[in-house]
């Protein structure tokens, strides 16, 4: 493979990598976001638990049943959301494998080109010395 080849295939490789870390950038803000969303719900489970004894009139008029409600489907809207971001964010790392391991094939095309270009130029310089010597 030529030179150029390799270095434009390098360039393409390092811009698809790039591509899908970019991509997964939101996935983890987003992942978060609803972590904290999660936690917040558990503190306020918490603070009610603590707090229910002092409230007994939310308890008579049925405002603990409300609340737990509430709380179970926001939970468990929160938890379906976190396992759709999981399962795209997954996928996403699977992109990103890929293009990192697709970024280092051309890598290590590119240092072997080198590295060939390199034995080859000291062969062809050791070449020239033992041509130049003047002892022969």
């Amino acid at each position: 493979m030529t030179r150029l080849r390799i270095a434009d295939l390098s360039a393409v490789t390092e811009a698809v990598y790039q591509k899908e870390f970019q991509a997964l950038h939101p996935l983890l803000q987003k992942e978060a976001q609803l972590r904290g969303q999660l936690a917040r719900l558990d503190a306020q489970v918490s603070q009610v638990r603590s707090e229910s004894h002092q409230a007994e009139g939310y308890r008579v008029t049925g405002g603990d049943v409300l609340w737990h409600g509430w709380e179970s489907a926001t939970r468990r809207q929160l938890n379906m959301e976190l396992a759709q971001l999981r399962s795209q964010k997954l996928e996403a790392m699977d992109r990103l494998r890929k293009a990192f391991g697709q970024k280092q094939a051309v890598e290590t095309l590119s240092a072997e080109e080198q590295n060939l270009k390199r034995m080859k130029l000291q062969k062809v310089r050791m070449a020239q010395g033992i041509n130049d010597n003047p002892n022969q």
